[in-house]
């Protein structure tokens, strides 16, 4: 029997346990380092017949001891049990069976040049405190055909096209903010996509002024969530949602816009959560056509004004929906004359008013 101490370079073991052996942990972290080994000449059974353990080119390998805990070779034992190993060297895993129906790789960004490049599907993108500038970015630092700068009146505008399971997070304390530059261009318009999150982060447009693109666009997209992040003009409009479904948004504001608050076009199941609309000064606040299971919930609309009194626009346009909620909202200090039209949308009680124009006429 085997009983040798052996010192073995520490990437010749990385390669061997990567792709053989269980106790992924050990090697966590990218490192190089001498560790020791015990051979004892240990045997496999599996259901009671000895098995040879062999690499996939047939090479024998032998289960070692390290630190108390005994190193069996991955393959060899997995393959015994009638179960596939495969492994996939871009994200360092190893997979057992059946693959998992979607992976997410994650990256972390400091640098607008950075966050374009990381994007595309199955990403999750961490974007560290800072401003990110697109309009800075030159459209060479793209590595997905579905990401792509459209040219606008006045500059690029970023499209996502057939991206999905996407998320982007702001870490830092502060939000990170996303700008462009151009004022005919969403901040993004996001297009035949799926799985988009967007959180903890703060995105509008540098200047004010006459403009006719707002900061996100959703269209004929779903399954979107947006939590904890701010969109400001000068952008026409915070969100554009059209023939988009399945959409949370949750702890955000829109502020600062100079058409209004939302469109929703041909869109369904959406909620708007413990949100902040506020000192918009604009034409109809709210659009909403052809849609239906639409809620605002526990949100407040605050010194929202029309550009001309004496020609106003609603704070809400409804047409040929069904199925839209508001409740336990409050409106405070809007200079808006006319509250909806129709003037007979169905109204929670639980919605509060105080000192809007529009609150006689309501």
């Amino acid at each position: 029997m085997k009983n040798i101490k052996n010192k073995i370079v520490a990437g010749f073991i990385v390669a061997l346990i990567v792709a053989l052996a269980l106790g992924m942990p050990l090697f966590a972290q990218n490192l190089s380092k001498k560790i020791e080994v015990f051979y004892r000449d240990i045997k496999i059974y599996v259901d009671g017949k000895l098995m040879v353990s062999q690499d996939a080119s047939g090479r024998v390998i032998e289960p070692f001891i390290y630190e108390g805990a005994t190193y069996l070779p991955l393959r060899a034992v997995s393959e015994a049990l009638g179960k596939k190993v495969d492994w996939n060297g871009v994200t360092n895993s190893v997979y057992i069976g059946e693959k998992p129906a979607l992976e997410i790789s994650e990256v972390t960004v400091s640098t607008a040049e950075e966050f374009i490049a990381a994007l595309g599907s199955n990403k999750r993108i961490l974007l560290e405190e800072g401003v990110y500038n697109l309009t800075k970015v030159k459209p060479s630092v793209v590595n997905d055909p579905s990401v792509s700068f459209k040219e606008a009146y006045d500059g690029p505008e970023l499209v996502l096209n057939g991206v999905h399971n996407l998320s982007i997070q702001g870490v830092g304390e502060k939000q990170s903010e996303i700008i462009i530059e151009p004022r005919y261009a969403y901040v993004t318009r996001f297009i035949n996509c799926s799985g988009v999150s967007i959180a903890n982060v703060k995105a509008g447009h540098t200047e004010e002024g006459y403009c006719e693109g707002g900061v996100f666009s959703f269209e004929n997209s779903a399954g979107i969530k947006i939590d904890n992040a701010q969109m400001y003009g000068c952008g026409t409009y915070g969100l554009n949602l059209v023939k988009t479904s399945d959409v949370t948004v949750s702890g955000s504001s829109v502020y600062g816009c100079t058409y209004g608050i939302l469109v929703i076009e041909s869109s369904s199941d959406i909620l708007f959560k413990d949100c902040v609309f506020r000192d918009n000064e604009a034409f109809t606040m709210v659009s909403l056509g052809f849609s239906y299971n639409v809620t605002i919930d526990s949100c407040a609309f605050m010194r929202n004004t029309n550009y001309d009194l004496n020609y106003p626009d609603p704070m809400f346009s409804v047409y040929k929906s069904d199925n839209f909620v508001i409740k336990n909202t409050s409106f405070t200090d809007n200079a808006i004359k006319i509250f909806c039209d129709p003037k007979d949308m169905k109204f929670d009680p639980s919605n509060t008013f105080k000192n809007n124009a529009f609150d006689k006429a309501r």
